[in-house]
């Protein structure tokens, strides 16, 4: 009984975190195009405090490099937790393990590998662009990703050999 309760509140959770990076991609968004056509002031504050006025006014281009960076980062973050939401829909107690469940979570591996790499090529980016304009750096965390993409990599793959082992057992009579 408890860890369907568990499985219920981080399935709540989940939805809490999809919708908030949603906002946040969404947001970085319309403030974006907002400062684009005209509107400079809304680059000084992007979201929740990021200053970007200073590359709008070095470089618009590499503005917007900066934005589809962070819209792109919140963007797969989001589908993250989206995919977790689907996993959480899919699950059965009574058969826990199935191809759709271990599909998404290969996929959710592949998709934190993806906000990884991004994530680091970003990083790198940023602190270039930080040696030719003064800004407040971005935090863009791309290493935790990277050994999340691996430890749900793994996952996935002992859960591939479980369902090997539960269809192995369904056919022993």
């Amino acid at each position: 009984m408890k860890t369907k309760q568990i499985f219920k509140t981080m399935n709540i959770v989940s939805w809490i975190v999809f919708i908030g990076f949603c906002i946040k991609a969404g947001a970085i968004t319309i403030v974006s195009i907002m400062s684009l056509s005209g509107y400079t002031n809304a680059t000084k504050d992007l979201y929740m405090g990021i200053d970007l006025s200073n590359i709008y006014t070095f470089n618009s281009a590499h503005f917007i490099c900066v934005v589809l960076l962070l819209v792109l980062m919140a963007s797969l973050k989001a589908y993250i937790f989206y995919l977790l939401i689907h996993v959480f829909k899919h699950m059965n107690f009574n058969r826990p393990f199935n191809d759709v469940v271990m599909a998404l979570i290969f996929k959710i591996s592949y998709v934190a590998l993806g906000v990884g790499v991004i994530g680091i090529i970003g990083k790198t980016y940023t602190t270039w662009l930080a040696s030719k304009v003064v800004f407040a750096q971005i935090d863009i965390e791309a290493s935790a990703y990277i050994f999340m993409a691996g430890v749900v990599f793994i996952i996935a793959s002992l859960y591939r050999r479980a369902i090997e082992i539960q269809s192995e057992n369904e056919l022993t009579i």
